[in-house]
């Protein structure tokens, strides 16, 4: 009987290790998940998803995004995903859950921006001499003796008044009948005084009119 109860007894501790080890067995299982990555630029952003086309020319791919998804740049200093716009080159970390791809790291890189082409504009001044036939609020009109009709030219805050030395004159001396040299350029149809040029008016003296005095001297004979 002794005999007996200590095989049972046996037997149930011999189960109850095989079930102890089978317990550990199952706590020691780690669950792998495989992230992949893809790079390309951004082609939409929006709530919940980000799509990028890659370099390869497929179709564009979406992946998910989340509130865990976290946004970084180069360095894996973290950038705020306000930044995401269309045409930015970006590396997503993802992982494949069934058909859906979700997005786990969004790294931006730096975008390749092209040179911007240096242009020179080149604007010529030219210079035109005549008499003011017309000065007003932001116009002048000039008369030339090389046009027939009286040229108006443009002129703002920006446009100097000189003398013939160079020495700055008040706009007031400014008025029709002056002799002025006005350097201009032109913007489309538009003449734009740049400088004028107040030159002295040339007085043109009156013509001396020479009057003879004639004496008559009649003598008499006695």
């Amino acid at each position: 009987m002794k005999n007996t109860i200590c095989k049972s007894l046996s037997a149930l501790l011999f189960i109850a290790t095989l079930s102890t080890a089978d317990i550990t067995s199952a706590q020691n299982i780690e669950a792998t998940v495989t992230t992949t990555t893809s790079e390309g630029t951004v082609s939409e952003f929006g709530p919940q998803g980000i799509v990028i086309k890659t370099a390869k020319g497929s179709q564009p791919v979406r992946y998910i995004s989340s509130d865990t998804t976290n946004y970084v740049d180069e360095n894996g200093s973290p950038v705020s995903a306000k930044l995401l716009t269309s045409g930015l080159p970006v590396t997503v970390y993802y992982t494949k859950v069934g058909d859906t791809l979700i997005a786990s790291k969004i790294m931006v890189r730096t975008g390749v921006v092209a040179p911007v082409q240096s242009l020179e504009t080149t604007q010529t001044t030219t210079m035109s001499v005549g008499t003011i036939s017309e000065f007003g609020p932001q116009r002048i009109i000039i008369r030339t003796d090389s046009s027939p009709d009286p040229l108006p030219y443009t002129y703002s805050k920006t446009t100097t008044y000189v003398d013939e030395s160079g020495a700055p004159v008040s706009i007031k001396t400014v008025r029709s009948g002056l002799p002025v040299t006005v350097y201009y350029t032109r913007v489309g149809d538009t003449f734009v005084a740049s400088k004028v040029i107040v030159r002295k008016a040339v007085v043109i003296p009156a013509p001396v009119t020479e009057i003879k005095k004639t004496t008559t001297t009649t003598t008499r004979d006695n």
